[in-house]
C-alpha cells in the first residue's frame, strides 16, 4: 500500500511511512467486523479478475495491513507472497498470521528474491504513492515479473474524473500524483502491455444495502453532471478506478 518516499528520506513522507497504519487509522485484519466489510468489497472488485485455479502464483505488492492477502487465503488460494514498505504495516502482516509478508520497495523489484513467474500481481492503492516519472518503470518492474503466457496485473488507484477524485488523492500526504481512466491505459501501454489488454472499470465499495444505494446515487449524479462533456466525459464514476494488465507475448 505504500512505496519509497520519493524525495527528502527525513521528510513528511518518510515521517508518515514510518508510522502509516497509526497516523492513517486504518483497521488491521484482526478487526474482524472490518474485515468482514472489506472481504465483500474485495469480492466486488476483484473476483471476477481472479485467477480460476487456487493454485496459481500471487504476489500483493504494497499489501498494507494485509486485508487482501487474507481475503485470497480465504478464497482458497495457497500460493501468496507479499510485500510492504512500511514496516509497521508488516510487523500487522505477521501479527495476523501473514509471517511470508516481507519489507520491500517497489521501486526495486530487482531486488525481489523470487525468480518464478507470477499469475497475478496486485497493485492496489500503491500507484499513486510513486512519484510520477518512476511510475511507468515501476509498472513495467511489475509486468516483467508476470507469467508471460497470460499473467495479470491489477491496479487500484484514485480516480481525477471522479467527483470525489481530488478528495481522494489529497487525503493522504505520502500520494504523489493521480490518473484518469484514460491516463492508466497510457501508463500501462507505455508499461509495455499492448492497448487491447488492457481495461479500465469502476471500484465499487458498497459492502451494504445502504452502500449500493450510494453508488446508485454516485452513478446517477455523475453522469447528470458530465453530459456537458459529451464523449469526452468519463465514464468511471467511483473515487478509485480498477485496472487491468494481461501480458502476452510479442
Amino acid at each position: 500500500m505504500t512505496a519509497s518516499p520519493a524525495k527528502n528520506e527525513n521528510g513528511t513522507t518518510q515521517a508518515l511511512l514510518q508510522r502509516y497504519h497509526t497516523v492513517m487509522q486504518r483497521p488491521s485484519v484482526e478487526d474482524a467486523a472490518q474485515s468482514r466489510l472489506l472481504f465483500r468489497v474485495c469480492d466486488r472488485q476483484l473476483r471476477n479478475w481472479l485467477p480460476a485455479n487456487r493454485g496459481a502464483r500471487l504476489l500483493d505488492a504494497g499489501c498494507g495491513e494485509g486485508h487482501t492477502l487474507a481475503y485470497l487465503r480465504s478464497r482458497g488460494y495457497a500460493d501468496l507472497e507479499g510485500f510492504d514498505f512500511s514496516s509497521e504495516s508488516v510487523a500487522l502482516c505477521h501479527q495476523a498470521g501473514l509471517d511470508f509478508v516481507k519489507q520491500h520497495d517497489v521501486l526495486r523489484m530487482d531486488a525481489w528474491p523470487r525468480t518464478e513467474p507470477y499469475d497475478l500481481i496486485l497493485a492496489l492503492d500503491l500507484l499513486e504513492h510513486v512519484p510520477k516519472e518512476k511510475a511507468t518503470e515501476m509498472l513495467a518492474s511489475l509486468r516483467a515479473r508476470l507469467r508471460p503466457d497470460g499473467g495479470t496485473l491489477i491496479v487500484r488507484t484514485p480516480n481525477m474524473g471522479s467527483l470525489f477524485g481530488a478528495w481522494a488523492l489529497y487525503s493522504d500526504l505520502s500520494h504523489e500524483f493521480g490518473v484518469s481512466e484514460a491516463s492508466v491505459r497510457h501508463l500501462l501501454v507505455l508499461a509495455g502491455f499492448s492497448p487491447e489488454h488492457v481495461s479500465v472499470r469502476p471500484a465499487w465499495e458498497a459492502a451494504t444495502a445502504l452502500g449500493w444505494l450510494r453508488d446508485l446515487y454516485l452513478r446517477v449524479v455523475h453522469h447528470a453532471i458530465c453530459l456537458s462533456l459529451g464523449r469526452a466525459a468519463p465514464r468511471v464514476p467511483t473515487r478509485n478506478l480498477l485496472a487491468r494488465g494481461v501480458r502476452h507475448a510479442t
